[in-house]
């Protein structure tokens, strides 16, 4: 579907006007016309943060040539998204990223980046050869690795870095679920299981006390929160860049990948899938390649096991929120939360 540059241009309610400097910076030249046709569809996760499109600029430049050019534009629901500031403020520590053609605010006064287009391909295969694992680790790595600059530290310290408190807090998750479930807000399975036994809540709340105590105490350094295949791509050299920068922040170093390595034994996948050690140890190389302070393999470990089970800890919150949101927009995913949220209880308790 070609829309004519008479018409108003279907792009988020943006004017031709409004968009031409951005087809201007991806061609690279200043540009006469420019049509609009949307041939790629969004793949995977929709998402709650943006509405998303890929639209094709097929542009003649001033010179009489023709190009086009496909760009990822991305409308955030948050009207004081940091993701702009996140990308000037990577691209100064030379992070892998796709080019940011610019940034513009909707009708909405929300902001619209407009990205360069990566192949996604990678997210939607059902098995990653193990090359593909051992190279997005080391995109992980040396994003992890990166030492942020006095200002961009400051601006992380101000709004993107939990306090010691809320780390803490851990065990408040805890009793949250068992207050909700045993008032019937979850689901009946729930409430069974989380009053049959009281002493269920008792060791998880002492295992989320005794990883907080352990996690609160760690290095500090830069992480994602939301690092994975789904928000990385290769550009057209066959780079693998990072995409969705939003949620940086300043957390425990290792917060990234203790969700690829900080798993039980017991959990982890079978070959070809590669093995933990080699995995673990291949990042911890990078990590270090890439500037990142030296530790034994031990040390490594035990940081990664903590956070995997802070992370598996904290996310009940996430699931209580679901289930108990009046949006209809979550609704499909209530059910999912219910069940997910059980086993999740199933499995900490285990490993209490």
């Amino acid at each position: 579907m070609t829309v004519p540059t008479s018409d108003p241009v279907s792009i988020f309610g943006l004017s031709e006007t409004q968009l031409r400097p951005i087809v201007e910076a991806a061609a690279c030249e200043p540009v006469s016309s420019f049509d609009i046709s949307v041939e790629h569809e969004i793949k995977g996760d929709y998402g709650f943060a943006a509405e998303k499109v890929i639209p094709t600029f097929s542009y003649v430049t001033s010179r009489g040539s023709r190009g086009r050019v496909t760009i990822f534009a991305k409308h955030s629901y948050n009207p004081d998204s940091p993701e702009p500031e996140q990308y000037r403020f990577l691209g100064l520590h030379d992070v892998p990223l796709p080019c940011l053609y610019g940034v513009l605010r909707s009708p909405e006064g929300r902001p619209i980046l407009f990205l360069e287009y990566v192949d996604t391909s990678d997210a939607t295969r059902p098995t990653l050869p193990p090359e593909v694992h051992f190279e997005f680790l080391s995109l992980m790595a040396r994003f992890n690795a990166v030492n942020p600059s006095p200002e961009y530290r400051a601006w992380l310290e101000r709004s993107f870095q939990p306090t010691r408190e809320q780390v803490l807090a851990l065990g408040e998750v805890v009793e949250d679920v068992w207050e909700h479930a045993c008032r019937r807000d979850l689901s009946e399975p729930l409430r069974q299981y989380c009053s049959e036994d009281k002493e269920r809540c008792v060791r998880l709340r002492a295992l989320a006390d005794r990883v907080a105590a352990q996690v609160v105490d760690m290095e500090i350094g830069l992480v994602s929160g939301d690092f994975s295949f789904g928000n990385s791509g290769r550009r057209a050299n066959g780079e693998r860049v990072v995409f969705d920068v939003e949620g940086i922040g300043l957390g425990a170093r290792f917060m990234d990948v203790a969700g690829l390595v900080g798993g039980p034994e017991e959990q982890w996948p079978t070959a070809p899938y590669p093995s933990r050690q080699a995995l673990a140890e291949h990042y911890l190389c990078e990590y270090v390649r890439w500037g990142g302070a030296a530790l034994s393999f031990e040390q490594f470990l035990a940081e990664t096991r903590a956070l995997w089970l802070k992370y598996q800890i904290g996310s009940m919150s996430f699931g209580v929120g679901l289930i108990c949101s009046e949006e209809p927009k979550y609704i499909q995913y209530r059910e999912e939360a219910r069940t997910g949220l059980l086993q999740l209880l199933e499995m900490l308790d285990r490993h209490c």
